[in-house]
C-alpha cells in the first residue's frame, strides 16, 4: 500500500475499525477496482490520520488534472457509485439492511477537493463519517492549566526560521538520486510509456518491415459471458447472487429479468462473431494465439494459428462454451509468454466481460508484463462498459474499448487489431 496523503487538517469522526468495514463489505460483493475507491485511513507518527490505498501509480488530485482526464475520472467515479447503490438496493431486499445503509452512506457526488487520480482510477479521501475540523478549538473535560510560555532566545528564533525548509531536503535526496538513475541504469531497464506518435500498423509500413507484430487472444469464456449482450453489473450481481434454486423458481414462474439476461445475442455470441470476423482479416504474415478460460485452474493455451489453420481457428471459437469463473490474471501470464515482447512488438487483447474473478491482481499481473515486456501492449476489449480491467491498457500502453451495442462491438475489435490487420485498413 502507498499513503496518498497525511492529513492534518481533519480528524476522523467515527472509528478505524468502522472504515475499514465498509470497504470490507465492497470487497465481499464486488472485484477489487470498486473497493480501492475508498482510500483506507490509519494512525499515522504523531497520531496523525493519514489515507492509504492499495493502488499504484502517482496520486494526482483532481484539480491536478487536465479537463479529459477530470471527465473521465468522474465518469468511472458515477459508474461505481450507481455499483453500489444497487448492492446496497440488493442487500436491502434480502433482508440486510443495516449492510445496505452502511453502504448508502458511501453514495453521493464526487467531492472534488477529496477526490484523486491513480492511474485514470477514481480514489476518495475523508469520506464516510463526518469529519471533524482539526482547526476549530476541541473542548476537553479537564483543560491542562495555562503556563506561560517563555520568550525564546535569539539563538532559538534564529535556528526554528530554518526548520519550514527541512522538508526540502528529502526533496533534494531524491532528485540527486533520480539524477543518478537517469544516467548510470541502463537503458533496457526503463518501463515503455508508450510511443509518442500513433504507431503505423505492420500493413501499411512503406520501409523494410522486418518481423511482423505477435499477436495473442484471451477470449473469456467465463459464466457470465452467457448473459445477454445488455446486461448491467447489477443484472449480472443479481443473477449470480442468487441460488440455483432461486434461479430455477423464478425460470418456471417467467420473471422477465431472468428470462431477458438469459435470452439472445448473449456477450458470447457477439464476442464468436466479431472475434471470427476479425481473423479473416489479419495480416497474411501474423499468427494468432488464443487463450480461454476453464474455470480458476490454469487458462487453456489453445495454441498459436498460422494463416493456413485460421479455418481451424475460427471453427474451434465457434465450438466455445462459457461456464465457471475468470482466470484473467493467470491468462495474461499465459498469453504473455507466448510472444517475446522485448526484441520483437507484440499485441494481446483482451476480449472481457469484467475482471479476475479467482482471487488474483490482473492490474498488478499488467505492471509486471510492462516491466519486463516493454514491447508488448495489451488492448481491452469491455462488453460491460464497467471499465474494470482498464489498468491492463494503462499499464502496457494500450487502448480500451467499451460497448453493450452488438453493431458496435464488431468495430472496437477491428480498431484494437488496427496493428494485425491486412492492407485493406490502411488510409
Amino acid at each position: 500500500m502507498q499513503r496518498i496523503l497525511r492529513d492534518t487538517q481533519v480528524m476522523l469522526g467515527g472509528t478505524f475499525e468502522s472504515y475499514q468495514a465498509k470497504v470490507a463489505l465492497i470487497h465481499r460483493h464486488f472485484p477489487p477496482s470498486i473497493g480501492t475507491m475508498f482510500a483506507l485511513p490509519r494512525n499515522g507518527q504523531g497520531d496523525t490520520l493519514e489515507w492509504w490505498t492499495e493502488l499504484p501509480g502517482q496520486p494526482l488530485r483532481f484539480d491536478a488534472l487536465t479537463k479529459e482526464e477530470q471527465a473521465l475520472l468522474l465518469e468511472r467515479f458515477e459508474q461505481r457509485q450507481k455499483s453500489l447503490g444497487h448492492l446496497a438496493d440488493e442487500l436491502v431486499r434480502r433482508g440486510e439492511a443495516d449492510a445496505g445503509e452502511s453502504l448508502r452512506t458511501l453514495i453521493g457526488p464526487a467531492d472534488k477537493q477529496h477526490l484523486y487520480s491513480l492511474n485514470g482510477e477514481p480514489v476518495v479521501i475523508r469520506w464516510g463519517a463526518e469529519m471533524v475540523n482539526t482547526a476549530a478549538p476541541i473542548v476537553t473535560p479537564k483543560p491542562a492549566p495555562v503556563v506561560a510560555t517563555p520568550v525564546a532566545a535569539p539563538v532559538s528564533v534564529k535556528r526554528q526560521s530554518f526548520r519550514p525548509l527541512l522538508w526540502l531536503l528529502p526533496l533534494l535526496f531524491l532528485l540527486v538520486a533520480a539524477g543518478l538513475l537517469y544516467f548510470l541504469w541502463p537503458l533496457e531497464h526503463y518501463w515503455n510509456s508508450g510511443p509518442d506518435e500513433e504507431a503505423v500498423p505492420y500493413a501499411c509500413r512503406e520501409d523494410e518491415q522486418g518481423l511482423p507484430p505477435e499477436f495473442v487472444l484471451i477470449f473469456d469464456t467465463s459464466g457470465s459471458m452467457n448473459l445477454n449482450i445488455e446486461a448491467t453489473q447489477a443484472d449480472e450481481d443479481w443473477y449470480f447472487n442468487m441460488p440455483q434454486f432461486r434461479q430455477m423458481m423464478l425460470r418456471d414462474l417467467g420473471n422477465e429479468r431472468l428470462l431477458a439476461l438469459e435470452a439472445g445475442p448473449s456477450r458470447l455470441e457477439i464476442a464468436k462473431e466479431s472475434v471470427s470476423r476479425v481473423i479473416n482479416q489479419l495480416h497474411s504474415d501474423i499468427d494468432a494465439g488464443l487463450i480461454t478460460y476453464a474455470g480458476c485452474g490454469n487458462p487453456v493455451e489453445q495454441g498459436i494459428f498460422s494463416l493456413e489453420q485460421r479455418t481451424q481457428l475460427i471453427n474451434g471459437i465457434q465450438s466455445l462454451h462459457a461456464y465457471d469463473g475468470t482466470p484473467l490474471a493467470q491468462s495474461l501470464v499465459a498469453a504473455a509468454g507466448l510472444v517475446d515482447g522485448r526484441e520483437r512488438d507484440a499485441t494481446i487483447i483482451a476480449f472481457v466481460d469484467g475482471v479476475d474473478g479467482c482471487g488474483q491482481n490482473q492490474c498488478q499481473i499488467a505492471a509486471e508484463i510492462a516491466q519486463n515486456q516493454p514491447r508488448l501492449t495489451i488492448n481491452v476489449v469491455d462488453v460491460t462498459q464497467g471499465g474494470l480491467s482498464n489498468c491492463l491498457a494503462e499499464h502496457t500502453g494500450g487502448q480500451v474499448f467499451s460497448s453493450q451495442n452488438a453493431a458496435e462491438i464488431s468495430g472496437m475489435l477491428e480498431k484494437a487489431s488496427a496493428q494485425l490487420l491486412d492492407a485493406s485498413h490502411c488510409e
